[in-house]
């Protein structure tokens, strides 16, 4: 049977609506005797620094090893364990021509780490009773309700056939809706994609024989609601801009921009406090460049001058275009190994957390993905994906297209996450190590975490 540390089981989940405790406050206080307890546990504070995390530490070093052989320019790590903070380190440069340091303040792009985000926030509004996981996408974008499936023939002479059932919401969150990505192979449909232009504007999987890309997010959601599915509705995964349409529903259901309903529902109730679609001003300079990786080393392909964050009309991507801290992160990723709730804030219920946990589709066209699972925004490790060094066993998480990692252990209430900035095109999607390190050391925390419960 599955159980978390926040106290569920899956039967249990099924049935319970768990709340918030509430406590009680003492009657009549005494000052000295308050002022007695506070020097007490400052004392306690003085007298017991953070936990060291030899797993972690080892990682660090590995890490610093691969800046200092040009392999990556720096990163973050960093972890928490029941929404505690027990390791933190800052390595490196944000920028390798300015030798400007990294710190604990430099913003990063999310990419795909944009997606557990915006699949949290639909979990928000279901639980709250405007939409549900079996609802029809058609039921918020009408577009939806004539879209259909590629059959045969090339690009040019398409042929389509009727959906079997239609894409509904839990589709999306699951990418088995039909849609695709520009990038992600070269059959008529992602020709199709390429061609009519149905992208946001983006370094990676850009083309100059593109299509031009779509100016906001309406105009994309129509795009891919006129574009033929790869697949039918259902249980095939496709890694696609589900999310992205699934932000414009959230747009539809509260009548509100994306960007801000975000903020509403989860970054200001967190503490998010650098997290984002936009880097503008001042913070432009701590803004890390993004590299890409090729054979002649790293190539800086968005700086500070170019970068498209500091475009205020920019389209609002919540598949893939947010920015932010790794400490913002971290307390997003907490809150989800607390089970829905970090510093006495509650953004889901616990089932709730279960529910998108759960492993519902298998993956497919994902390098090293034979045999492991997605459920509603997150992949699940087994034995087959800590080997490959994609995410440990037993955690759940996912990455963004510049090498973002995080994962996040219910069990143990264990929460991970590394930021760093390069994009590794095809051919070099192992070139770094980042993510198959820490996958190795933070399995080895997890089972040390494991043995001590």
């Amino acid at each position: 049977m599955i159980k978390f540390a926040f106290g569920l089981d899956k039967k249990a989940l099924a049935t319970s609506t768990l709340g918030v405790g509430h406590l009680k406050p003492r009657a009549q206080p005494l000052a000295l005797l308050l002022l007695l307890v506070f020097a007490l546990l400052a004392n306690s504070v003085a007298s017991n620094p953070a936990p060291k995390v030899p797993e972690l530490e080892t990682l660090a070093k590995k890490i610093e090893t691969k800046i200092e052989e040009r392999v990556i320019p720096g990163a973050v790590i960093m972890a928490s364990i029941n929404g505690e903070t027990v390791f933190e380190q800052v390595m490196g440069v944000q920028d390798i021509d300015t030798d400007k340091p990294i710190t604990k303040k430099t913003l990063f792009r999310l990419y795909s780490m944009s997606k557990p985000i915006t699949s949290v926030a639909i979990m928000i509004l279901a639980e709250q009773g405007k939409l549900k996981l079996t609802d029809p996408v058609a039921k918020y974008i009408p577009e939806f309700a004539t879209t259909e499936v590629y059959a045969q023939g090339e690009l040019g002479n398409i042929k389509t056939v009727s959906v079997e059932r239609h894409m509904t919401i839990r589709d999306l969150l699951t990418h088995s809706s039909g849609i695709t990505y520009h990038f992600t192979g070269n059959t008529p449909v992602h020709q199709y994609y390429r061609k009519h232009g149905v992208k946001r504007y983006t370094p990676v999987g850009s083309s100059p024989n593109d299509g031009e890309a779509a100016k906001d997010l309406t105009e994309l959601v129509q795009r891919i609601a006129k574009a033929p599915l790869l697949v039918q509705p259902g249980d095939t995964f496709a890694y696609s801009y589900s999310t992205t349409v699934l932000g414009y529903v959230i747009e539809q259901v509260t009548d509100k921009r994306l960007d801000a309903y975000l903020q509403e529902a989860i970054f200001t109730p967190l503490g998010m406090k650098d997290t984002g679609f936009f880097v503008e001003g001042k913070d432009l300079k701590r803004f890390m460049t993004n590299y890409q990786m090729t054979s002649n080393g790293l190539k800086a392909i968005e700086t500070q001058k170019n970068t498209d964050y500091k475009d205020r009309n920019r389209l609002l991507d919540g598949g893939g275009a947010l920015a932010g801290t790794a400490r913002d992160y971290l307390r997003f990723a907490s809150m989800l190994a607390n089970g829905g709730s970090l510093d006495g804030v509650r953004l889901l219920q616990p089932r709730s957390v279960y529910r998108m946990l759960y492993p519902e589709v298998e993956l497919s066209g994902q390098a090293d993905s034979a045999g492991t699972f997605f459920g509603l925004g997150f992949a699940v490790g087994n034995n087959i994906t800590q080997k490959s060094g994609m995410s440990p066993t037993g955690m759940y998480g996912w990455g963004g297209s510049a090498n973002t990692n995080f994962w996040i252990d219910p069990d143990t209430r264990l929460a991970y996450v590394v930021m760093t900035q390069v994009i590794t095109p095809p051919g070099f999607e192992k070139s770094l190590g980042v993510r198959e390190l820490s996958t190795q050391y933070v399995a080895k925390l997890r089972q040390r975490l494991q043995a001590s419960n």
